[in-house]
């Protein structure tokens, strides 16, 4: 082969540094701790919290959910867990994008698959739930899904959200964040419903949990953290 004929390969890709905003507080290690090791070398992930200013005793006395609010579950620092109303977290979290663009963000992320009104952004910002929703609507072909939320509360609000996107569920509760025996419970009285897949439709949801679901039943199993870090290794990875 003559020197002129040598095959050039492309230059890596140059580091890619995407904003990554939770609703409750930064770091997310059980989040990350995950997807982390799933990115390509060239992407890192920069945090923020939308809480991260407030302590428990603050959060619970000023943002708990009103009757009409859009309940949110959400993880602190220490691991426990908060219940908040959305309309408490908006203005955080959109401070929280402009601070990751003017900190060089090339993209931001939102870590939850709650059902968010637009917001500010000049750069890429990638929300979940719309993502996931269109995919949905496409696997499901008509059947229903079987869907995990946080809290009870949460049930008529994810019910109406998803039949807005013509996607029936069969929901069950089981919090990503407090210890519990119930797996096993919530994935057997899912096991007779004709499910086209299950969705554990936030962002809590580990792969471990996923893994144990698998053990349960034979349905494949959607995990938001997993399917964000594809994303991002398909936009961004090198």
């Amino acid at each position: 082969m003559k020197k002129s004929d040598t095959i050039q390969t492309p230059a890596s890709r140059t580091q890619i540094k995407i904003g990554a905003v939770t609703i409750g507080q930064s770091p997310r290690t059980d989040i990350t701790g995950d997807i982390c090791p799933l990115l390509a070398p060239n992407i890192t992930l920069e945090e923020y919290g939308a809480l991260d200013p407030f302590d428990t005793d603050y959060i619970n006395q000023n943002f708990a959910p009103g009757p009409d609010s859009s309940v949110l579950v959400t993880r602190m620092r220490d691991a426990s867990q908060v219940i908040i109303g959305e309309e408490h977290i908006l203005p955080l979290v959109q401070s929280c994008i402009t601070r990751a663009e003017a900190d060089g963000c090339q993209a931001t992320v939102l870590l939850c698959t709650g059902k968010f009104p637009k917001l500010r952004h000049e750069r890429m910002l990638i929300i979940p739930q719309p993502l996931i929703h269109s995919l949905l609507q496409k696997l499901a072909d008509d059947r229903p899904i079987g869907l995990l939320v946080p809290d009870e509360s949460q049930i008529p609000q994810a019910q109406s959200w998803f039949s807005e996107s013509d996607i029936q569920v069969r929901v069950r509760a089981l919090s990503p964040y407090l210890k519990s025996s119930l797996l096993q419970e919530k994935a057997q009285s899912l096991q007779n419903e004709n499910l086209s897949l299950i969705l554990p439709d936030c962002m809590g949801y580990s792969i471990a949990l996923k893994k144990e679901l698998e053990h349960h039943l034979p349905i494949p199993i959607l995990l938001p953290r997993t399917f964000i870090a594809t994303l991002l290794n398909e936009l961004f990875g090198s």
